[in-house]
């Protein structure tokens, strides 16, 4: 079964927009630590919680991925 040019290539864009949403989660989940660790708690679960929504987000995408 082959697949389209245009279905390939929405694939291809998706994989490139979670890549950049890990990549964004990672530096979240880091600056979450460093501010825990400096008793900064405020910063701490808010960018623990754009960690957490920006996961849902990259979920959704891989979810578009799977027909």
């Amino acid at each position: 079964m082959r697949t389209s040019p245009s279905r390939h290539r929405s694939s291809s864009a998706v994989v490139v927009y979670v890549i950049v949403l890990m990549a964004m989660q990672v530096f979240l989940v880091t600056v979450a630590a460093e501010a825990f660790l400096d008793d900064d708690e405020g910063l701490a679960w808010a960018t623990a919680a754009v960690s957490v929504v920006l996961f849902g987000g990259a979920a959704a995408f891989l979810r578009h991925l799977r027909p």
